[in-house]
């Protein structure tokens, strides 16, 4: 049958065209009416074809559908007949960053005589030496384009670049994908500041006391002896006690591992970039980047660790005080009998939110600056324009062009590390509390938004996590994993 505009006015009459999934497939639908009819006209592939043209669709038209269709009308009445699909877009890979160094608890702690199991010998001094590669980069794709069904690009996004984490002492290849030790040294890895750095190691072969003071090093500090009250150590990298800390103060940038315990009094903090290694935590404030590690109990103390805070002795316990984890908690004993006021909070990230409230502060203070040197230089430029500047108005509008590229470089800094850390705190699946023995009344539960209290005592071995929008407690194997 030729093409005529009997046949058009027909199409258009009793069919419809629709483009859905963004432009990727169109589907043509016979209206119901036509049912009621005895004889349908014959009707031609290219009526149909020229119908699908005058109503935007140009591209992947599947033609064996189209042909089924002009036979057999009456078989796609009120039907959703798929008629051209588009070639969707794909979108580019974003860059992918491998760390190389080792940075997390050794799963197999050391054997000792007797059977007993030392849960601190893990393995945490890191040695590197020069040249040896510290990272690896995988460079985004752009990503293919896609053609919808009219014919129009479908635009792919590009993947999104990731930096190399180049702390002190390392440096990034000529083509941008290594990073590489620049000195012998000790290797520390700060998730936190995605900084991988080399330090020297600073020694105190006793205590700290008043024959040695308080100590700042940029690197890694030993001290083979306790710290006593009063006293700070502070260290770019990691901290390693053999002794005990008592009302001390401990910050590192990476991590603090103490053989003994610790017991604050009302007085001093631990805080790490990295992860927190202790037998013991009485009354004490601790913050860890990475993981808080503590083989025995854990006892009236503020903790915060922005991933997990696990204890597995076989007599572990978390009394009072209020435990904070960005993933996970886990111990054999959480409360006590005596129904003591204990919270537990994971999923909530606290030294994000914090850090998430300093870039906010920042970039406010950042914007005013920017605003105030974009009007100084435009008031220049206007100056420029009816007469030569003199020599000192030219040096300060040269000046002030470094200033306002300074001040965009640092937004952009501020407001990619805000994208990541916005990305992290959306992500609760990990949230949850492990109990391998009992969890007794008296504690509160909070899983990133939501809250349980536990009003009476419950056998494990349990976990509780987030499910429909409520914390549950399930059960789960003797190991808890």
């Amino acid at each position: 049958m030729a093409l005529s505009q009997e046949e058009l006015h027909w199409w258009a009459q009793n069919a419809k065209i629709t483009v859905e999934d963004g432009g990727l497939h169109g589907y043509l639908v016979l209206r119901s009416e036509l049912l009621q009819e005895e004889k349908l006209p014959e009707l031609s592939f290219a009526g149909l074809s020229e119908f699908l043209r005058l109503n935007g669709i140009t591209y992947g038209i599947d033609m064996v559908a189209c042909q089924q269709i002009v036979m057999n009308p009456r078989g796609y009445i009120d039907a959703r007949a798929r008629i051209a699909s588009g070639k969707e877009q794909i979108h580019g890979q974003n860059a992918q960053i491998e760390i190389l160094v080792d940075n997390e608890p050794d799963n197999t702690p050391r054997v000792l005589e007797g059977g007993r199991v030392d849960y601190f010998d893990l393995g945490a001094v890191r040695t590197i030496y020069r040249g040896q590669i510290l990272a690896k980069r995988t460079p985004p794709t752009e990503g293919i384009a896609g053609i919808s069904v009219s014919g129009a690009t479908l635009v792919a996004k590009p993947g999104r670049d990731t930096r190399l984490p180049q702390g002190k002492n390392t440096s990034v290849s000529a083509d941008g994908l290594l990073l590489v030790a620049d000195s012998d040294g000790h290797v520390s890895y700060a998730p936190r500041e995605n900084k991988i750095n080399v330090f020297d190691i600073f020694e105190v072969k006793g205590d700290v006391d008043f024959s040695v003071g308080n100590i700042d090093f940029l690197g890694s500090v030993l001290i083979r002896g306790s710290i006593l009250p009063g006293f700070k150590v502070v260290a770019a990298g990691d901290i390693e006690v053999l002794g005990n800390v008592d009302g001390a103060t401990l910050e590192a940038g990476g991590d603090i591992q103490i053989r003994g315990g610790v017991q604050m009094r009302n007085q001093g903090a631990i805080k790490a970039g990295g992860t927190v290694r202790v037998r013991f935590l009485q009354g004490a404030t601790a913050e860890a980047g990475m993981d808080v590690l503590v083989r025995d109990s854990i006892m009236h103390s503020h903790i915060s660790a922005g991933r997990n805070v696990l204890m597995e002795a076989q007599k572990s316990v978390i009394v009072g005080g209020l435990v904070r984890a960005g993933n996970e908690i886990r111990t054999r004993t959480l409360g006590s009998p005596m129904a003591t006021p204990t919270e537990v909070e994971v999923g909530v990230h606290p030294h994000l939110r914090i850090e998430m409230a300093e870039i906010h502060a920042k970039l406010k203070e950042l914007h005013l600056n920017i605003d105030k040197t974009k009007k100084a230089l435009a008031m220049l430029d206007n100056m420029a324009g009816q007469n030569p500047l003199p020599p000192d108005k030219q040096q300060l509008r040269q000046s002030l062009s470094l200033t306002y590229d300074f001040y965009l470089h640092e937004e952009e800094e501020l407001m990619y590390r805000r994208s990541e850390i916005e990305a992290i705190l959306l992500d609760t699946r990990q949230a949850k509390v492990y109990t391998l023995e009992q969890i007794f009344a008296g504690v509160k539960l909070t899983l990133g938004q939501n809250v349980m209290f536990v009003r009476d005592p419950m056998r494990g071995p349990l976990f509780f996590e987030i499910s429909d929008g409520e914390v549950v407690a399930r059960t789960t194997s003797h190991n808890g994993r």
